[in-house]
């Protein structure tokens, strides 16, 4: 397997989006390592800012089901 398609494969695994993914691409033929690894590292760090978000909305579905539980809260069920 060539380095663009082991490239493509593994961002289209980690989620990346086509834009992101062509544009890593272009920087692996016309541009230096260096330039790509800090593009894959603003990638990494656009993900793990997703997996915050995302970690923030299962925490506060847990406070809902521990409240409803307790029948605490203004709003509990």
């Amino acid at each position: 397997m060539d380095d663009r398609r082991w490239l493509r494969d593994t961002m289209e695994a980690a989620g990346c989006d086509a834009r992101s993914i062509a544009k890593a691409e272009a920087l692996l033929t016309s541009g230096t390592r260096e330039e790509l690894i800090r593009f894959l590292r603003v990638c990494r760090c656009e993900q793990l800012d997703a997996l915050h978000e995302k970690q923030k909305q299962l925490d506060r579905l847990d406070l809902l089901i521990h409240s409803t539980q307790k029948g605490k809260g203004e709003n509990a069920i």
